[in-house]
């Protein structure tokens, strides 16, 4: 499967992408920003991270997982939203 269809079936994907295009964080402050619960948040974050669109910075630490948006993921990031534009 494309990148590009990845994300295009999950406009909350999207949204994970735009919101770690600001600052690094943490999935709760994640969750709270695009309005869904954290379970969901947590599958959006392993999804994008199989597909190197997002990456973890501190991966040994189990409670305050700080999440960062890729060079990959912001390239997909704009394609997709240049795409869904024109």
């Amino acid at each position: 499967m494309s990148i590009v269809s990845l994300l295009a079936r999950s406009k909350k994907r999207i949204k994970v992408l735009k919101t770690l295009e600001k600052e690094d964080k943490i999935p709760s402050k994640i969750s709270k920003e695009i309005n869904d619960n954290s379970n969901h948040v947590s599958k959006y974050l392993k999804t994008l991270k199989d597909a190197e669109l997002v990456e973890c910075l501190n991966e040994e630490d189990k409670r305050y997982r700080f999440y960062s948006i890729t060079d990959k993921g912001r390239y997909y990031l704009n394609k997709v939203e240049k795409d869904f534009n024109d």
